[in-house]
């Protein structure tokens, strides 16, 4: 996929830097969350080869996004919170051209929001440990 670009990530600074690069169309998300965002994975194709990314750690009740066909990410919501001294997002919601998913995640937090108000959100990329500590995106015109 050509022409896309880097935003964020918003968050902390703790953990690993994980990227999953620009998919050519994200099929399935799923999140981990309780009070944070515990982990996502991410199911995409690119260049034909369907594969999936997983990102954080073990904990959290699972959330499950499957992407129709003609469905793809416009905007993702969210906060970010202090808690025991190390960053991390607190919640996230994602909105694609057809629907709304979540909050995943607790309230509060400082907020952050990124809609894609033409083209589509085609990857991810931030910083994880046992938990998400930061996520940016991969915007890409349609």
């Amino acid at each position: 996929m050509a022409g896309e670009i880097k935003v964020g990530p918003w968050g902390g600074n703790g953990g690993s830097e994980w990227d999953m690069g620009a998919a050519d169309r994200i099929i399935n998300i799923e999140i981990r969350a309780i009070e944070v965002i515990d982990a996502i994975a991410i199911t995409f194709t690119r260049n034909g080869q369907t594969e999936t990314k997983y990102f954080g750690g073990p904990l959290g009740t699972t959330y499950e996004i499957p992407l129709q066909e003609d469905e793809y990410l416009v905007g993702v919501e969210g906060s970010v919170d202090t808690m025991s001294e190390i960053t991390l997002v607190r919640n996230l919601t994602l909105r694609t051209n057809k629907e709304s998913y979540g909050p995943f995640g607790s309230s509060g937090g400082k907020p952050f929001s990124i809609p894609v108000a033409s083209g589509k959100i085609v990857g991810f990329f931030g910083r994880a440990g046992a938990m998400i500590d930061a996520i940016g995106l991969y915007l890409a015109p349609n």
